[in-house]
C-alpha cells in the first residue's frame, strides 16, 4: 500500500522527530532505536519528509547519513519546533517540582573531580532531577544532542550554542617526593632537565602542552595520557612532574606543588544548546554548575 504524500505543513511529528534523529545519530538503524521503532518504519517516515520538503535532505555514504544544504535548512527549522514543544511541555508543569534527565559531558578530570561533586547541591534544591555525566576527550556536539551541556577548556564554535567563561584555572606543577628527592625547586629554570607528564594532546580541544610550555618551553614529556587521574598515579610513581589544578587535590595522594606562585591559567567554559536553555531542568542543572564551578573551579 503506497503512503500518501502530504505536504510539510501537515506532517506528523512522528515523522519529523525521524529527520531531527537521523540527523543526530548519523545513521537510521541508530536513529529507530532512539526514537523505539523499527527501521523500516524510520525509513518510510523519513522518506515521506524528503518527499514533501520537495528535494533529498541527507546524503547517504558508508559511513551513513549526513544532511544536505536543503536538509540542513530544514533541520534547522524542525529542531526550533523541538525546542517550542519543549516549552510548552514546561509550561504545563510551572508551579510543580521541576523534573527531567540532563547530559553534561565534559573532561574525566573535570567530570570527576567537579562536576560529579556539584551533583549533591542541586539534588538538595532538585531531587526529580537526573543527571548523567558523560567523560571524554573528544569534543561533544550539542548541536546533535550528543549531551545538553558541555564544560570545555575551550570556547566551542558553534553559533547555535550559548557560552559562557566559567573561571580561570590555575594549572600548577606536582611531584612525589619519590621523584624530587629532597630537592627544593625555586625557578622554572631549575626544571631544564627533569622529566614530565602530560595529555595526548588534541591541538584544538586540548592545548595542555601550550599549558606546560607557557612555564617550561622545551620540556621532556616522557608519559602521556587521555586521563587526568592516570597522569596524576603516575606522578605518584615518582614518573616525573605533571600539571594539575587545585581541584584535583593531589596532596592527599602524596604529590607536593612545586614552585607555587608560577602556574599556568586556563579558561574554563559552559555552553547549551541557545534553543533549549531556557528549559526549566536544563537551566536548573546549568545554573547550579555555572554557580559551583566559578566558586570551586578557581583559585
Amino acid at each position: 500500500m503506497k503512503s500518501k504524500h502530504l505536504p510539510m505543513t501537515q506532517l506528523g511529528w512522528d515523522h519529523l522527530r525521524v529527520l531531527l534523529e537521523v540527523a543526530r545519530a548519523g545513521t537510521l538503524l541508530a536513529a529507530a532505536r532512539r526514537l523505539g521503532v523499527d527501521q523500516s518504519t524510520a525509513s518510510r517516515r523519513l522518506a515521506q519528509v524528503e518527499y514533501s520538503a520537495g528535494g533529498t535532505l541527507f546524503k547517504r555514504n558508508r559511513q551513513g547519513l549526513s544532511l544536505t544544504s536543503l536538509g540542513k535548512e530544514v533541520f534547522s527549522r524542525v529542531e526550533k519546533m523541538e525546542a517550542a514543544l519543549l516549552e510548552i511541555q514546561s509550561l504545563a508543569t510551572q508551579g510543580q517540582a521541576i523534573s527531567g534527565c540532563v547530559t553534561i559531558a565534559s573532561m574525566e578530570g573535570v567530570g570527576s573531580m567537579l562536576i560529579a561533586r556539584s551533583v549533591k547541591a542541586l539534588a538538595g534544591v532538585h531531587p526529580h532531577i537526573e543527571v548523567r555525566l558523560i567523560t571524554t576527550s573528544n569534543y561533544v556536539d550539542l548541536a546533535k544532542r550528543e549531551a545538553d551541556i558541555f564544560v570545555s577548556f575551550f570556547e566551542p564554535p558553534a553559533a547555535s550554542l550559548s557560552t559562557r567563561k566559567v573561571a580561570d584555572v590555575h594549572f600548577h606543577l606536582y611531584a612525589s617526593d619519590e621523584y624530587l628527592q629532597g630537592r627544593s625547586i625555586e625557578t622554572p629554570q631549575e626544571l631544564a632537565d627533569d622529566v614530565f607528564i602530560g595529555y595526548i594532546d588534541d591541538p584544538m580541544y586540548l592545548p595542555s602542552a601550550r599549558w606546560l610550555a607557557n612555564i617550561v618551553p622545551e620540556a621532556k614529556v616522557n608519559f602521556r595520557a587521555t586521563s587526568m587521574f592516570s597522569q596524576m598515579f603516575a606522578a605518584e610513581e615518582g614518573l616525573g612532574i605533571v600539571m594539575l589544578p587545585p581541584y584535583a587535590r593531589a596532596e592527599t595522594w602524596g604529590l607536593k606543588r612545586i614552585i607555587p606562585d608560577t602556574f599556568s591559567v586556563v579558561p574554563m567554559y559552559i555552553s547549551v544548546q541557545q534553543d533549549l536553555q531556557f528549559l526549566p531542568h536544563i537551566r536548573a542543572v546549568h545554573d547550579s554548575l555555572l554557580s559551583y564551578l566559578g566558586e570551586t573551579a578557581s583559585p
